[in-house]
């Protein structure tokens, strides 16, 4: 059978991507190539990428002498890659919702002529405004007085006009032209004043003074500045003066008064609809006084209380949840027998095969050796014991004395003949077995050597096995009431020292050391910034958990060690999301995930099925900690009695009860 392999490419606009599959049988490849070429195709979606195109090239291969014995191809190959999924029908615009809409009336004044006499036809070619003012107010049984301002005077303040009105009373025609030839007009009596811009005495004016609540007075005049109104503020210079010592004083120059106002640039038809008004302002009552025409105070006191609205106020309730899960799983066996003068251990996936009754010396103690055989000290003599130095035994030993706390029969230090031992890890350290004291007073000392353990040849055999599993949960469920713009924290840590800072002096040598404590716990920020008439909040969320971790110890100097606090830190910064009044937003995913799995095993026998667990020590550790943080803001009814959303206890409401608190819900007291 002759064999052959193929080579799959995906052709994509100039992308190929090629797939290596087995060798297949040329007539069942041929077979399947004719069954797939009918009309019987996929028609793929009408999507923005279209499917793919498919070519199928046959090359020949080397492995035309391996028979029928290469493996068939597989039934099922996915030749086409899925489809994107289509698109979306047409573009959706994010939703938009109520704008809370304040209409004033910025029309201006009217002069009221006290007539209404009606004009049948009034026709007018290039006629001067001032003889027009005065044709209509003698009609009307008014005076009129025309004056120039001295901030206009040189200017043209005679301009002339063209009309042709008909059915029109003498009121209207008299404010229109007015209007349209920008003069001011104020009428006392029965006598109406004229000009440009009209001098105090000739106006009518009022004083309006108010106590602002929300707003402060110094925003609220500099929005009245941009609609024209003329603002007069103290303004206190400051001085920075250098000195000699490079230092650098500031000091507080002469008080002056600035007036800040709107200037309406050349050219432009946007409207000041407070030219004219004087406002000032007091920081210490926050209250603001308004001087002018009692039209523009009226304006000018309906945009400050659109301004001066109360900012909402936010409950903030967030749950975060910090869940450790910990589990340990632990098999271990340990096994041990002797034979003749040999001895075998196996412990935690070690095995200890020992001949002749002693360890043989290691190539570096071989390697060192001054004599042969090689001379080494008595170690592990005895598996699992304290490894021993070499023994000497010194009988010339000096004299000591024995502390007062020993020799207590005596009351006092009595010389005695020490022996000059090893140290206590020497199994063959003698120690003092027997005190005798005679009539004459004198102290006979009884030392022995101590007795050696020798394991026994039996088979002795342990199993070890343990699993742990931890699960901590730490809850925290506080409410804050934020206002809007506004921030609010909470902390719940405590100090732990992470850090230490040396500092020597240079000419003494002290040495000076400051620990640098930071906060290991909850720590909470919220930003509210926006809370929109349609019960939507806006809102910024940094939350960080950290706890103590490891510790580290390292020598700041002068031989002093010190040991500080690592912190295992996890947060979390939202940015700016937007939540319903009431809709509660999960914050997850923040999981630290750690598994550990570590065998020892004694080659070939710890893989042996069933026994093979005799043979080996396994240890898995799996720690998972996961953070959840729940945040369900709701906008506070200012009609609210007390608190919000808040249920008190038995003893809470008791006592509010007492203090005559209407509890809702709550039965009445007996």
């Amino acid at each position: 059978m002759v064999t052959r392999s193929s080579n799959l490419a995906i052709l994509t606009g100039t992308v190929a991507m090629l797939v290596n599959t087995l060798p297949i049988n040329a007539a069942h490849f041929h077979q399947e190539i004719e069954e797939s070429q009918p009309n019987e195709m996929i028609i793929a979606q009408d999507v923005l990428v279209p499917n793919p195109t498919i070519i199928i090239e046959q090359n020949q291969s080397h492995h035309e002498n391996m028979g029928s014995q290469q493996p068939p191809l597989p039934q099922s190959i996915p030749l086409t890659p899925p489809a994107p999924p289509p698109l979306a029908p047409r573009a959706v615009a994010p939703p938009v919702g109520d704008i809370a809409v304040s209409n004033m009336d910025a029309s201006l004044d009217r002069i009221d002529l006290g007539t209404n006499i009606t004009v049948p036809r009034l026709v007018l070619r290039d006629a001067p405004v001032e003889e027009v003012l005065k044709l209509l107010a003698r009609n009307a049984g008014l005076n009129v007085i025309f004056t120039d301002s001295p901030a206009t005077e040189g200017t043209q303040i005679n301009p002339t006009i063209s009309l042709d009105l008909e059915n029109q009373s003498i009121e209207d025609v008299f404010n229109s032209v007015l209007m349209i030839s920008g003069l001011q007009a104020n009428r006392r009596g029965n006598t109406i004043f004229i000009g440009a811009a009209l001098p105090d005495g000739a106006r009518n004016l009022i004083s309006r003074t108010l106590r602002l609540n929300q707003v402060d007075v110094q925003s609220a005049s500099l929005y009245l500045a941009s609609q024209g109104a003329e603002v007069q503020r103290v303004v206190v210079p400051l001085e920075r003066v250098s000195g000699q010592n490079g230092l650098i004083t500031e000091t507080e120059g002469a008080s002056t008064l600035q007036t800040l106002t709107a200037q309406k640039a050349e050219g432009s038809t946007a409207a000041l609809l407070l030219t004219g008004l004087k406002v000032t302002g007091d920081d210490r009552l926050n209250s603001i006084n308004l001087i002018g025409e009692p039209r523009q105070v009226e304006m000018a006191t309906a945009f400050l209380m659109q301004l001066d609205a109360r900012r909402r106020q936010v409950s903030v309730n967030v749950k975060i949840v910090d869940i450790n899960l910990n589990n340990i799983q632990d098999f271990n066996s340990s096994f041990s027998f002797g034979f003749d003068d040999g001895f075998f251990v196996q412990d935690g996936g070690t095995a200890i095969l020992n001949f002749g009754g002693t360890n043989p010396p290691s190539a570096g103690q071989t390697r060192d050796s001054t004599f042969y055989p090689t001379i080494v000290p008595f170690a592990d003599t005895a598996p699992g014991a304290t490894q021993a130095g070499i023994f000497f035994d010194r009988q010339n030993a000096t004299f000591g004395d024995v502390s007062p706390g020993f020799n207590d029969f005596t009351g006092g230090r009595v010389p005695y003949a020490r022996p000059g031992f090893g140290t206590r890890n020497n199994p063959f350290q003698p120690g003092l077995s027997d005190i005798e004291i005679d009539d004459d007073g004198k102290i006979e000392y009884t030392y022995e050597l101590p007795g050696l353990y020798q394991f026994p040849n039996r088979f002795l055999l342990t199993l070890e096995a343990q699993v742990q599993s931890g699960n901590a949960k730490i809850l925290t469920d506080p409410t804050l009431v934020v206002q809007e713009a506004q921030d609010a924290r909470v902390e719940l840590t405590q100090g732990v020292v992470t850090g230490i800072e040396t500092e020597v002096d240079p000419l003494s040598g002290v040495r000076t050391t400051t620990p640098t404590i930071q906060d290991a716990g909850l720590t909470l920020g919220i930003r509210v910034e926006r809370i929109d008439d349609n019960g939507f909040i806006s809102l910024v969320v940094n939350p960080e958990i950290s706890s103590p971790g490891g510790t580290q110890s390292f020598n700041s100097g002068a031989g002093a060690v010190n040991q500080i606090t690592l912190l295992n830190t996890r947060k979390l910064s939202s940015g700016s999301i937007r939540l319903r009044d009431g809709q509660t937003l999960i914050l997850s995913g923040i999981i630290e995930d750690a598994e550990r799995s570590t065998v020892s095993k004694v080659p070939i026998l710890g893989d042996l099925p069933v026994l093979g667990a005799l043979f080996r020590r396994t240890n898995s550790t799996n720690d998972r900690r996961e953070v959840i943080i729940m945040l369900t803001p709701k906008i506070m009814d200012e009609d609210a009695g007390y608190g919000f959303n808040y249920r008190p206890g038995n003893d809470a409401r008791q006592m509010l009860q007492d203090r005559g608190f209407s509890i809702p819900g709550a039965q009445p007291l007996p």
